[in-house]
C-alpha cells in the first residue's frame, strides 16, 4: 500500500548509505517488512512478517547515531524527552526503539549517552484487521486489545479508528496519539479528532471534556494515571477502543482496566505459532480471523 511504500522510503532516506544497499538487497521493495534493527558490532536485520532475516551486515556506533540524527530531523535535541524513554519518533509515524548508555539520576534516565541499537518500526495497515472487534465497539461496548509487544496492536487500532471515523460510519472518534503512531498513513476526509502526542491521560481527559466523542481509541495504557482517566471516559458514557501488553488471555484479564468492568471485549493478536491454549469459561473466544501474519482472537465477558 501506498502508506507502507512511503514509510519504507523514509526509512531508507534515514539510513547510511552502506546499511541502506544491504537493507534494499534483502528487503527489495520494503513489502512485509515491519521493523529494521540497526546494532553496533551486531548483525543488521529485517523482520518480515515475524521472521528475522540478516542483512549480511554490521553498524557501527556513528552509523546508527547518524541514522537516529537523520529520523529526529536534525535535532536530537530536540527529542530528547523521547529519547530518555527509549523511543524517537519520526516523520509520518516511523518509530524508533532505542538501547545504548544512560546517564542516570534519581532513579530515571538523565540522558543517553552512545546509542548501540535502532530498530525503525515501520506504520502499515492492513484492511481487515480490525473487523473481528468492530462490531462490539460499533454498537458500544468497550474493547482492550491485548498482545506481546510487537504483534500488531497498533495496527488494529489503526484500522478501527479509519473505519469508525470513515464515510460510511462517520462516528465521532478521539484518537489519543501520544507516540505518532495511530494516524500514520490514516489519510482522506475522517470524523476524528486526534490528541497527537498528548500524554496519555491528559488526551484522554481533554478529549472527553471537550469534544463529546462517541469513541475514545488510546494506545499500550500502562500506569495508575492511565487507569483512572480511563475510568473517567467510561463514566462519561464513552466507548473505548485501548490496547494494553499482555502475554496471553490469562494475564490480560488480570489486568486492572478488566478487574474493574471497564471494557467487556478482549482481542488478542497473536502470530500464528500460538494457539489457544488457555481456557477461560467466562471469556470464551466468539470470533477468531487471520489479518496478515497474524490471528486475531476476541473474547467476550457475559
Amino acid at each position: 500500500m501506498a502508506e507502507k511504500d512511503n514509510a519504507w522510503e523514509r526509512a531508507m532516506d534515514c539510513l547510511p548509505e552502506r546499511i541502506r544497499r544491504a537493507v534494499l538487497q534483502t528487503g527489495r521493495d520494503g513489502r512485509g517488512v515491519e521493523e529494521i534493527r540497526l546494532r553496533a558490532g551486531g548483525l543488521c536485520t529485517l523482520t518480515v512478517s515475524g521472521r528475522n532475516i540478516s542483512c549480511g551486515v554490521t553498524a557501527s556506533a556513528d552509523e546508527i547515531a547518524a541514522a537516529a540524527e537523520k529520523l529526529c530531523g536534525g535535532s536530537l535535541y530536540a527529542h530528547a524527552d523521547g529519547i530518555r524513554e527509549g523511543v524517537i519518533t519520526g516523520a509520518g509515524g516511523i518509530r524508533a526503539g532505542i538501547a545504548g548508555t544512560a546517564s542516570a539520576e534519581g532513579g530515571g534516565v538523565r540522558s543517553v549517552r552512545a546509542m548501540t541499537s535502532l530498530c525503525l518500526r515501520l506504520p502499515h495497515r492492513i484492511p481487515g484487521a480490525a473487523d473481528p472487534v468492530l462490531p462490539f465497539v460499533m454498537r458500544g461496548e468497550s474493547a482492550l486489545v491485548w498482545s506481546p509487544p510487537g504483534m500488531g496492536k497498533t495496527t488494529v487500532l489503526r484500522e478501527a479508528a479509519a473505519v469508525l471515523a470513515g464515510p460510511d460510519e462517520m462516528r465521532r472518534v478521539a484518537v489519543v496519539d501520544t507516540r505518532l503512531e495511530l494516524g500514520a498513513g490514516l489519510d482522506g476526509p475522517l470524523t476524528a479528532d486526534f490528541y497527537t502526542g498528548w500524554p496519555r491521560a491528559a488526551g484522554m481527559e481533554a478529549a472527553v471534556r471537550t469534544m463529546s466523542p462517541q469513541i475514545l481509541i488510546c494506545d499500550e495504557l500502562y500506569g495508575a494515571g492511565d487507569c483512572t482517566a480511563m475510568e473517567r471516559v467510561r463514566s462519561a458514557g464513552v466507548a473505548a477502543l485501548c490496547s494494553i501488553h499482555a502475554v496471553s488471555a490469562e494475564e490480560a484479564v488480570r489486568h486492572p482496566l478488566i478487574r474493574a468492568g471497564l471494557f467487556t471485549v478482549l482481542c488478542g493478536v497473536l502470530s500464528p505459532r500460538h494457539a489457544s491454549s488457555v481456557e477461560l469459561p467466562e471469556w470464551p473466544v466468539v470470533r477468531e480471523a487471520v489479518c496478515g501474519a497474524r490471528r486475531v482472537e476476541v473474547r467476550r465477558h457475559g
